[in-house]
């Protein structure tokens, strides 16, 4: 496991991303989350992990609670929008940047953002939420090749071994999901708006990003 991540954390390191607050911490995350991809578990699937107290669904936002808990010692509320909700109150949280074409500008994002960063989509379903934050993923870094990846829990099949609580690529513009309607028209399309610091200080987004 560890020279697999090796792999991964020369390539992070090769492009100068630190998005832990020491190395230690970053190459913990890196080594979790290839662990976690290892365990081969599906999309919700229920796992207790070694020597944890409970079961835990590994749904996005579990996934994510056990990832932030394990490396960076932070508890977080149990859904994608709560976890939204609770760093936003903590000025944790920035807009994704757009272009004039209202998608996400992938070079700005990922210039600004470092591994550990939590990343936010809203109406990837019918969420009963407000705000309607619906799935979260964590940001690894990129690889040598320049490929930013991301981490956590999906439904998508394309991940590193699979889908799943597993490793992916990251384009902030891929589809992501919709919101329907009793007729099954689309009511609202997923989209990530969001990115979220957790180790950061209060009042880090309004800070325009300083730690």
């Amino acid at each position: 496991m560890r020279a697999m991540a090796a792999g991964l954390l020369v390539g992070l390191w090769a492009a100068g991303i630190w998005a832990a607050a020491t190395p230690e911490q970053h190459q913990k995350l890196v080594e979790t989350c290839r662990w976690l991809s290892q365990q081969d578990l599906a999309y919700g699937q229920s796992w207790q992990p070694p020597g944890h107290p409970h079961v835990i669904t590994m749904d996005c936002s579990n996934t994510i609670r056990f990832i932030v808990w394990k490396v960076f010692g932070l508890n977080l509320p149990r859904t994608a929008s709560s976890q939204y909700v609770f760093l936003k109150e903590k000025g944790k949280v920035r807009e994704v940047p757009l272009r004039e074409d209202g998608k996400v500008d992938p070079a700005e994002l990922v210039a600004d953002m470092r591994s550990g960063d939590l990343l936010f989509w809203e109406w990837t379903y019918n969420v009963p939420r407000d705000p309607p934050i619906s799935h979260v993923m964590i940001y690894l870094g990129r690889k040598k090749d320049g490929q930013a990846m991301v981490a956590g829990s999906s439904q998508r099949m394309d991940g590193e071994r699979g889908g799943g609580v597993d490793i992916y690529t990251f384009d902030p513009n891929a589809p992501s999901g919709n919101a329907r309607n009793f007729f099954n028209f689309i009511t609202h399309r997923g989209r990530l708006v969001a990115y979220a610091r957790p180790i950061a200080r209060p009042g880090w987004a309004e800070r325009g990003g300083l730690e």
